[in-house]
């Protein structure tokens, strides 16, 4: 199979703050979490339920600084946050240090996306719960009907002690996960995500931490002043894929979370987008009238890390899975989609843009 340039642009807009880093390949006031007088974390009694409950609430809620470091295949980039909560809305920035400047300010689920070299800002609406560090927005039982969970040892992250959870797939179609929490704010501060072989692919891990600092909200702020920059905003709306003739089969245990027609300013006509979960692995599947680069009707495969990619054609679309499963579950997913009838033709579409607030 040959890699097919675009999957990764594809990926950026299945849930823009996770996959802006992705893309890119990241990514008690006044005082640092420190680890417990004899050496090791103390265990709260929690349920499977409860745990999962505990670190979907942190990555909302809990006020904490660090750099993270990300490394995907053979790749690694470094990054430093700042996450608020203000008692009503969440808040977050993300300064990559690798590579190009970049940044990504995001507010509850709206993200800004910031290019410098390029006097632009790409404004993004992602799905609750895809706050960082997080695993998911699916709810705890739903989470736990695809993955079975168990504790492990205590661990230390940052110089901060932590607890092992270890969330194993039920079947072949997902990936298992690792991660590493500090008992006491529940902050997720390790992430590895697992192959089939139990070997990890993909990871993240804070290398410095403070939890439950006071914010100063100047902290927030871009590192640049965006007055004249380009603004784009993702102009998408509901769509109806199977009223339009399509059908996708989702992998047992995935269920459909939204469906939108895409539109951007150099496509000359939308793309569909069908977003699955099993509540904490993500794929999405794109069908898109305006790629032609794709020649020959070869089946092009992609994968980085635990981001695999699929392309094929259907009729006259190119339909392209893209998500954080095995490459078969993606492979499987393209297969499954089928078209019954043409879609009527399609307006073109205009430049998405409006005033950064």
């Amino acid at each position: 199979m040959r890699q097919r340039s675009g999957l990764a642009g594809r990926a950026a807009t299945q849930a823009p703050w996770r996959w802006c880093w992705l893309v890119l390949l990241t990514l008690s006031a006044g005082t640092a979490a420190q680890p417990s007088r004899d050496g090791a974390a103390s265990r709260p009694v929690r349920s499977d339920t409860q745990w999962l409950q505990a670190i979907q609430a942190a990555a909302q809620r809990v006020n904490f600084t660090g750099t993270v470091v990300y490394q995907q295949g053979g790749s690694m980039r470094s990054s430093r946050i700042v996450h608020l909560w203000d008692g009503r809305s969440s808040h977050e920035r993300l300064q990559m240090l690798d590579g190009k400047a970049r940044e990504f300010i995001r507010k509850d689920v709206e993200v800004q996306c910031l290019f410098p070299e390029a006097r632009r800002v790409l404004v993004e609406r992602g799905l609750p719960g895809e706050s960082f560090p997080s695993i998911g927005g699916g709810a705890p039982r739903e989470i736990l009907e695809n993955y079975s969970l168990k504790l492990g040892s205590i661990e230390r992250v940052a110089g901060v002690d932590c607890q092992v959870l270890l969330l194993e797939p039920r079947d072949a179609l997902r990936y298992g996960h690792r991660l590493c929490v500090e008992p006491a704010s529940s902050l997720l501060l390790r992430a590895e995500t697992l192959d089939l072989r139990q070997e990890p692919i993909d990871q993240m891990a804070f290398t410095d931490v403070r939890i439950n600092d006071r914010i100063d909200r100047a902290l927030l702020r871009p590192s640049w002043s965006t007055e004249g920059w380009r603004v784009e905003r993702s102009d998408h709306r509901p769509a109806d894929l199977a009223r339009l003739g399509w059908s996708i089969s989702p992998p047992a245990g995935f269920r459909v979370l939204r469906q939108v027609e895409r539109r951007g300013a150099e496509a000359a006509r939308a793309v569909y987008q069908s977003v699955l979960s099993d509540g904490l692995a993500t794929l999405s599947v794109f069908i898109d009238f305006n790629d032609s680069a794709q020649t020959g009707g070869a089946d092009l495969a992609h994968q980085h890390g635990a981001l695999s990619g699929y392309s094929r054609r259907v009729g006259s679309a190119l339909v392209t899975v893209v998500g954080e499963v095995p490459p078969a579950t993606a492979k499987a997913v393209a297969h499954g989609v089928t078209v019954t009838s043409s879609p009527a033709a399609l307006p073109a579409a205009g430049p998405a843009s409006a005033p950064l607030r």
